[in-house]
């Protein structure tokens, strides 16, 4: 069971420039498409619009239904990014050896927005931005947060880190 919440925040790829990017992918794949069918007369050419138009449909409809939630209470941090994490995930402040706000470099450090892991960085669960919850686990591991909010967010770490909770 939850403590009181000190923080919360949800993140969505709707608004961002990566979803516009998707949406005018999608439109130029089913623009060519279509004029593929018009234009052609082998069957043969359908599957590999079909393949082009249902690839990126999908890419599409897995974006705008990726949320991800991060809370904090005074004894742990949650976070869910469903349809990549789909139960909620907790890491108790014993779990954790170091915990930080950073900035990070999305595209060099993990290779781009979403649910990314890579050896040397960790795992990185991110939206939008360059900011981000940095947590170094007892175990070794390392996990990326991304938030839009880290001014909130150090307070809430360090909320969590004194065991206060916030009054009100």
């Amino acid at each position: 069971m939850k403590g009181k919440l000190i923080f919360e925040e949800t993140q969505t790829f709707r608004g961002t420039w990566m979803w516009y990017l998707i949406i005018g992918i999608t439109f130029a794949s089913i623009s060519g498409a279509v004029f593929g069918l018009i234009m052609s007369d082998n069957p043969d050419d359908y599957v590999g619009l079909i393949i082009a138009v249902v690839v990126t449909v999908g890419i599409m409809i897995l974006l705008s239904t990726a949320t991800l939630q991060v809370t904090i209470d005074e004894r742990a941090i949650y976070y869910k990014f469903p349809p990549f994490v789909n139960s909620e995930k907790k890491i108790t402040k014993e779990d954790i050896e170091e915990m930080y706000i950073r900035k990070y470099k999305a595209i060099i450090e993990y290779g781009g927005y979403g649910y990314r892991f890579r050896f040397r960085s960790g795992r990185a669960l991110n939206v939008a931005g360059n900011t981000g919850l940095q947590l170094v686990l007892k175990n070794g591991k390392k996990i990326l947060i991304g938030t839009q909010r880290p001014d909130y967010m150090e307070s809430a770490i360090r909320k969590l880190r004194e065991n206060r909770v916030m009054n009100g």
